[in-house]
């Protein structure tokens, strides 16, 4: 017998069904939200012009242990 298991991904604004996994970060803190088109749309449209006059960094590289 087969076994079929399925993620159904909601909309953390609304629990409408077929949203998509964002990330984003402010300050120190990452934050992941599950958003429908729509309102990816909206975030996108708020965040516009802080996106559009920032600037663009790298994440910093983490350093490697030395071993001894």
């Amino acid at each position: 017998m087969a076994t079929q298991t399925r993620v159904l991904v909601t909309d953390d604004l609304d629990g409408s069904e077929g949203a998509r996994t964002y990330r984003f970060a402010w300050g120190d803190t990452r934050y992941e939200i599950d958003l429908s088109d729509a309102h990816r749309d909206d975030l996108l449209r708020a965040l516009e012009p802080y996106i559009t006059a920032a600037r663009k960094t790298t994440a910093p590289r983490r350093q490697r242990a030395v071993a001894d």
